[in-house]
C-alpha cells in the first residue's frame, strides 16, 4: 500500500497554557485532497503549521510524506519542504517586495535549485509555464505590488507549484476576495488538482471555497476533529447551525457547496 501523504496520531499543541490542537489520528492519503474548515480558533492554520515542522508540539507523531518529523533536525527540515508547496494565508505587505510576478513565482524554484546557484533552462521553463497555466504571463513583469489581490494569490499558488510539491497546503487562498475572483481561485484549485492529483491540504471558512475535487472535509472546533467525511455528510444544516450559529441553511449541488441565511425547507 501506498504510505500516506500526512499520518497523525495523538498530537497536542499548547500554546499560552491552553490546548489549541488535540487529535487522536488523522491521515490523509496520497493523492487526496482534503479540506480543513471550522470556526475561527479552532486549529486549522495550526495544523498546517504542524505539517510544515514550524510548530511547536507538545507531544505526539508527525509524518510528512512517509518522513517522521519527530526524526528531523533544521537541515532534514528544509529539505522536506522542498517537497511541500504552502500558499500562507497572508500575502507578503505590498512595500516590502519589489519584485516582478516572474520573480516572485521564481522564488519556488529558487529553493529547489539552492539559494547561491543560478537557475537553469528547465528552471525558467517550469516557472514560465506555470505563469501560463494560471492566465498570469501577460503579468509577468509587472510588479507584485501592482496587481490585483486576486493576481497575487494566483502568483504564490505559482509560486509553491513551481516547486513540483507532492504535499500542497493551502491556507484561505480565498480569504478577502471578491465573489469572481474567489470563483477563480476556485477553478485554479480544481484544475490543478485534476492535472497532477498531488495530495492537497486546503484550510477555509467558507463551504463556497471548496473546488468540486474535494471529496473529504475533517471539521475542526476547539483543536479536535468534531467530524469528518464527505461534504455533504459533514456540513449538515444541524452542525453547521451548531458551529456558526441558528437559522443558517445548507445547500450541495453540482459538487459545490453554499450557506444562506434561513433554515431550508424539507
Amino acid at each position: 500500500m501506498t504510505a500516506p501523504a500526512v499520518e497523525i496520531a495523538n498530537l497536542s499543541v499548547v500554546a499560552r497554557g491552553l490546548t489549541v490542537l488535540a487529535i487522536e489520528h488523522l491521515k490523509v492519503a496520497e493523492g487526496e485532497f482534503v479540506a480543513v474548515m471550522g470556526p475561527n480558533g479552532a486549529g486549522k492554520s495550526t495544523l498546517l503549521r504542524v505539517c510544515m515542522g514550524m510548530q511547536r508540539r507538545v507531544r505526539g507523531n508527525v509524518a510528512v510524506l512517509n518522513e517522521s518529523l519527530d526524526r528531523m533536525n533544521a537541515l532534514d527540515l528544509t529539505r522536506l519542504r522542498r517537497s511541500v508547496g504552502y500558499v500562507p494565508q497572508l500575502l507578503p505587505s505590498r512595500s516590502e517586495l519589489p519584485l516582478t510576478v516572474r520573480e516572485v513565482v521564481s522564488i519556488g524554484r529558487t529553493g529547489i535549485a539552492g539559494l547561491f546557484r543560478p537557475l537553469g533552462r528547465r528552471d525558467w521553463h517550469l516557472i514560465d509555464e506555470w505563469l501560463d497555466r494560471l492566465g498570469l504571463s501577460r503579468l509577468s513583469e509587472r510588479p507584485f505590488h501592482e496587481i490585483s489581490g486576486g493576481e497575487q494569490r494566483k502568483t504564490v499558488i505559482a509560486r509553491a507549484m513551481v516547486q513540483e510539491p507532492r504535499l500542497l497546503l493551502l491556507d484561505e487562498p480565498t480569504a478577502n476576495l471578491d465573489l469572481g475572483w474567489r470563483e477563480r481561485i476556485v477553478e485554479t484549485l480544481d484544475a490543478i488538482y485534476q492535472r497532477t492529483r498531488l495530495s492537497v491540504i486546503l484550510v477555509c471558512h467558507e463551504l463556497e471555497a471548496l473546488p468540486p475535487c474535494c471529496k473529504r472535509v475533517v471539521l475542526l472546533d476547539r483543536g479536535n476533529v468534531l467530524a469528518e467525511g464527505t461534504p455533504e455528510k459533514v456540513l449538515d444544516e444541524e452542525l453547521v447551525c451548531r458551529l456558526y450559529g441558528p437559522n443558517l441553511a445548507v445547500f450541495h449541488r453540482g459538487g459545490r457547496h453554499a450557506i444562506f441565511p434561513g433554515r431550508s425547507e424539507r
